[in-house]
């Protein structure tokens, strides 16, 4: 499989966007779920691999609790 490269993402629009959720939703994981990313100078930053980690970890929490 080929792996997509890095990219940063600046500013919740482009964080949610990236989700494919809400602003509010991404806000809740934030706060909630060890969602991440960070406000650095009064903008939102994150970048797609650590996205797509915290999606993978959301996943298999959710299988292991079904077993």
């Amino acid at each position: 499989m080929l792996k997509k490269s890095t990219k940063m993402l600046i500013g919740m629009k482009e964080i949610a966007e990236y989700t494919g959720r809400n602003r509010a939703i991404v806000i809740k994981w934030i706060e909630n779920d060890n969602f991440p990313a960070v406000k650095i100078d009064g903008r939102w930053e994150s970048n797609t691999d650590l996205i797509d980690e915290y999606q993978r970890r959301r996943i298999e929490r959710a299988v292991n609790q079904k077993n």
